[in-house]
């Protein structure tokens, strides 16, 4: 292994071990507070659903997940045994609390406006 990838690799187990002590998260932002971000948030984030549904569940390579929410029972079963190209999440690797996390997380986004409402947008 060449001189550059040990670097490259001793620098990212130390941002990981940092985030992991600092409460902190990556956001669209950059990296953050957790005490910025809602329950759930850091969650959403460290299983990698962000990199597919975007960091408010606004989709983005696949579907969005916001507004209206799936019921519970469609969702989770749709993250352990996934339709199309999402990965299976076992309760393994993400466990039953921290799917109702993320449940919880989505939930409590808002809903955007209407277009029809914004006056920038409305021609009004």
């Amino acid at each position: 292994m060449n001189i550059r990838k040990k670097i490259l690799i001793g620098f990212l187990f130390g941002l990981a071990s940092h985030l992991a002590t600092a409460q902190q998260t990556l956001d669209f932002m950059g990296v953050v507070d957790d005490s910025q971000h809602p329950a759930g948030y850091r969650e959403y984030v460290e299983m990698g659903c962000w990199q597919c549904h975007g960091f408010q569940g606004q989709g983005g390579l696949n579907l969005k997940l916001v507004a209206p929410l799936i019921p519970y029972e469609a969702f989770a079963n749709q993250v352990r045994r996934p339709r199309n190209v999402m990965p299976a999440y076992s309760p393994n690797i993400m466990s039953e609390d921290v799917l109702q996390e993320i449940y919880s997380y989505l939930q409590n986004i808002p809903t955007s406006p209407n277009p029809d409402d914004i006056p920038l947008l409305s021609g009004d």
